[in-house]
């Protein structure tokens, strides 16, 4: 399987998985549905134009080019997974864990704060301001702002 058909594979599926999402969040309350059909939505055309972009037409190779430049054609035909993809792949895994058993401001403040600390080289401290800045910037919009109403985690309560 050439990596072009691999790509557009997960592309579909990042596709169907839109869709789903957009059913599931036209199940919430209409006061709390506004930011999962946005995100939806936004995910649903950003997939879209990606599954078009891995198609075989010209029309979808221009917009491949315009998207990803000449470097993602040059490596068409390269299916080796770097260190750098599985170590993106874990942190994503790492942080929905966190999410899911913390909530969302706890996912979040363990995700920056390592994420600025490990990759961002920043020192521990500083690391630490920034996600309590981050975590304090998604608690003023999401639930005081918007009212949304932030999930909490299995470990409390949510």
């Amino acid at each position: 399987m050439s990596n072009n058909t691999r790509n557009l594979i997960v592309s579909l599926i990042v596709l169907a998985l839109a869709l789903g999402y957009l059913g599931w969040a036209e199940s919430y309350p209409a006061e709390r549905a506004e930011v999962p059909r946005l995100v939806a939505w936004v995910t649903l055309v950003l997939s879209a134009i990606d599954v078009f972009a891995h198609t075989r037409t010209a029309a979808g190779r221009r917009t491949a080019e315009l998207l990803s430049g000449r470097a993602h054609l040059e490596a068409e035909g390269d299916l080796r997974i770097t260190l750098e993809e599985w170590l993106a792949v874990a942190w994503m895994g790492a942080s929905l864990a966190a999410i899911l058993l913390g909530g969302f401001l706890a996912g979040i403040f363990v995700y920056v704060a390592g994420y600025m600390t490990i990759h961002g080289r920043l020192s521990w401290r500083l690391g630490l301001y920034v996600a309590a800045g981050t975590v304090f910037s998604c608690w003023l919009v999401f639930d005081e702002l918007l009212r949304t109403g932030l999930y909490r985690g299995f470990l409390f309560g949510g």
